[in-house]
């Protein structure tokens, strides 16, 4: 007799992955699982975020800083898990913020996932701000690389995509050196609209634009990450 498999449920109950923690916390729910093949995971809403076997996700954010010499004084919005903070700090970065705005994520990534997030948190060279990082990054300037780790999905209900995504692109050429970068996550290969908008609104804003693709392991899939240097003001 075949078993059926409810392609509804949580990627974390059919795989049959060995729950950790799971808990809702001010802002979501988050769960931290473990996988017999990718090590442990964190998922956040039912939506799998990042895993210990996927340290080409935090490589590709911050790799086209280090090609550029743009890891000076570096601000990550969102990365909660610690992985893009630890990578940038373990390549030299002078000074990172990271601002998320949920501690219990910060707290559990800690407890759970040292393999990816070390002992960022604590770094000398690293400033951890709980809270909004879309409300910080208004009021921020100066930065020599903004890593943009949060969602392509608008946040406010009467807004387009395309129109949330240019607003941020327009708040980070704000808040970057006159040479300053961004690097970002985008989406699936399999998602090539959102792609080409994303590419789109970074041409708009930065003389120099590229992206590439990025076998991300627990994703099962390439994921797109786009690099922009030289904000057009």
């Amino acid at each position: 007799m075949s078993t059926q498999i409810d392609i509804h449920l949580p990627e974390y109950l059919r795989k049959n992955q060995r729950i950790l923690e799971n808990l809702h916390s001010d802002y979501q729910h988050i769960v931290i699982a473990e996988d017999p093949e990718f090590g442990r995971l964190l998922y956040l809403d039912d939506d799998l975020q990042i895993a210990e076997a996927d340290e080409a996700y935090n490589r590709a954010m911050i790799d086209p800083l280090l090609e550029a010499d743009k890891l000076g004084n570096v601000l990550i919005l969102g990365g909660g898990d610690g992985g893009v903070l630890n990578t940038a700090l373990q390549e030299g970065a002078e000074q990172v913020t990271l601002v998320d705005i949920d501690a219990k994520v910060l707290e559990l990534a800690e407890r759970y996932l040292p393999r990816m997030c070390g002992e960022a948190f604590h770094h000398e060279r690293a400033d951890v701000v709980v809270g909004d990082a879309f409300a910080y990054l208004e009021s921020s300037s100066g930065y020599d690389a903004v890593v943009y780790d949060l969602t392509m999905d608008p946040v406010r209900e009467d807004q387009s995509r395309d129109a949330f995504i240019r607003e941020i692109i327009d708040k980070v050429v704000d808040a970057l050196e006159d040479d300053g970068m961004l690097s970002m996550q985008c989406c699936s290969e399999h998602q090539p609209e959102l792609r080409d908008q994303v590419l789109e609104g970074l041409a708009e804003r930065f003389e120099d634009v590229e992206d590439r693709t990025v076998v991300v392991p627990s994703y099962g899939e390439r994921w797109v990450f786009a690099s922009a240097r030289g904000p057009k003001n």
